[in-house]
C-alpha cells in the first residue's frame, strides 16, 4: 500500500488495538476523510502498526513541497531513501532540475514556515 505523507487515506477496520496505536503515534484521524501521516507523526511507529495490522508492505511517498504531487517516482535517490526520517520537503522530477532548483526549494521553504 502506497502512502503519501500529508494525504488523506482510508483504511479497512483495523480494530481497537491498532487503531489505538496510531493515535498515539500521532496520526491523525477524521471520521469522513480517514487517516492523515504527517511530519509530526511517528512514521516509524506508524508504518510497522500499519503493515502489522494489514499484513502488507507500506511504501510510504513525499510531496513535491513546489506543487503537492508525489515526489518520488522516478527519483533518483528512492532506493536509498529513507522517508520515515527525510524532511518531508522534497521536489518532484519537474521541480528538481534547472538552474533555479536551490532557490525554489528554499522559497518552498519558507512558505512551509508560514
Amino acid at each position: 500500500m502506497r502512502i503519501l505523507l500529508g494525504a488523506w487515506f482510508t483504511l479497512p477496520r483495523l480494530g481497537t488495538a491498532a487503531f489505538s496505536a496510531l493515535m498515539k503515534q500521532q496520526v491523525k484521524y477524521d471520521r469522513a476523510l480517514g487517516f492523515k501521516l504527517d511530519a509530526d507523526a511517528d512514521l516509524a511507529g506508524a508504518i510497522t502498526t500499519l503493515e502489522s495490522a494489514l499484513g502488507e508492505e507500506i511504501e510510504l511517498t513525499l510531496r513535491c513541497s513546489v506543487c503537492g504531487v508525489d515526489a518520488c517516482p522516478g527519483c533518483r535517490y528512492l532506493s536509498v531513501c529513507d522517508r520515515t526520517k527525510v524532511s518531508p520537503l522534497c521536489l518532484c522530477l519537474e521541480h528538481s532540475f534547472g538552474a533555479d532548483v536551490f532557490e525554489t526549494y528554499v522559497k518552498a521553504y519558507a512558505q512551509s514556515l508560514s
